[in-house]
């Protein structure tokens, strides 16, 4: 009789277990699912640059312009705004699948679990430090954004441990309603999420940050000939990562 109890509650508790399970499954993927959609709609909100055909005077000028120009998209800031006042910028970088508005709120809390439009979503939003300035003048700023199972948000800058994918991703862009910026990667590395160096955005002096910047070059995990000064400001955009507890993937570049 006992044996027949223990046995009863034993495929009891795993049934619960087995529905349970797939509950989170299917609850993980509808926040999939409803993140992706989200922000599908609102890539209709940057735009390519128009181009006029041109005559073959004009193509040999623009051969002659500097292979580094950059041909930058538009955002409407001011539709992003009106859905989300905290938007503060755009960030893309070509080759992987971030392409994303980016917002500021109060605190680094808020955004960890919300989409660009408020509602409570797992996959978050891209969101800029809370201690810095919003249109990134500060000497250092930091973007967050979730590495997602499926891919999207800050996903790929994982994907930056391999020298050779940085080799042919070595530059992304970020737009504000006020500035255009090209980063220029130059270090990323895995870092606890209690490191204090590796989410330092205040210093002292210049000699502070331009020791702050030699440290980052040399934790490095990807070679880049790009050499950072204390003139530079800097952002770093930073996911999880799993070689232990609470890692974290920070990738950094300077503005230009």
């Amino acid at each position: 009789m006992r044996k027949n109890v223990l046995r009863t509650v034993v495929v009891l508790i795993s049934a619960a277990i087995t529905v349970y399970a797939a509950h989170r499954i299917y609850q993980e993927h509808s926040e999939y699912r409803e993140g992706a959609d989200s922000y599908s709609v609102l890539e209709n909100y940057i735009k390519e640059p128009q181009t006029e055909p041109m005559s073959e005077e004009s193509k040999s000028e623009q051969d002659a312009m500097s292979e580094n120009a950059i041909t930058w998209p538009v955002v409407d800031f001011a539709a992003l705004e009106s859905i989300n006042s905290d938007c503060v910028a755009w960030i893309r970088i070509d080759g992987t699948a971030i392409d994303y508005p980016v917002v500021q709120g109060n605190d680094n809390s808020f955004y960890l679990k919300h989409l660009f439009d408020g509602e409570w979503n797992g996959a978050g939003c891209i969101f800029l430090d809370s201690r810095v300035e919003p249109d990134l003048s500060d000497r250092r700023s930091v973007l967050y954004g979730h590495h997602m199972k499926n891919g999207t948000m800050f996903s790929d800058i994982a994907k930056y441990k391999d020298q050779a994918f940085y080799e042919n991703h070595t530059t992304g862009m970020i737009l504000t309603p006020t500035e255009n910026y090209r980063i220029e990667f130059f270090a990323g590395y895995v870092a606890g999420a209690d490191d204090e160096t590796a989410w330092k955005v205040t210093f002292a002096t210049e000699n502070e940050y331009a020791d702050w910047l030699n440290e980052t070059v040399d934790r490095s995990w990807f070679k880049s000939e790009v050499i950072p000064t204390a003139e530079d400001r800097v952002i770093t955009l930073s996911t999880c990562s799993y070689e232990f507890n609470n890692a974290r993937f920070v990738l950094i570049g300077r503005l230009k």
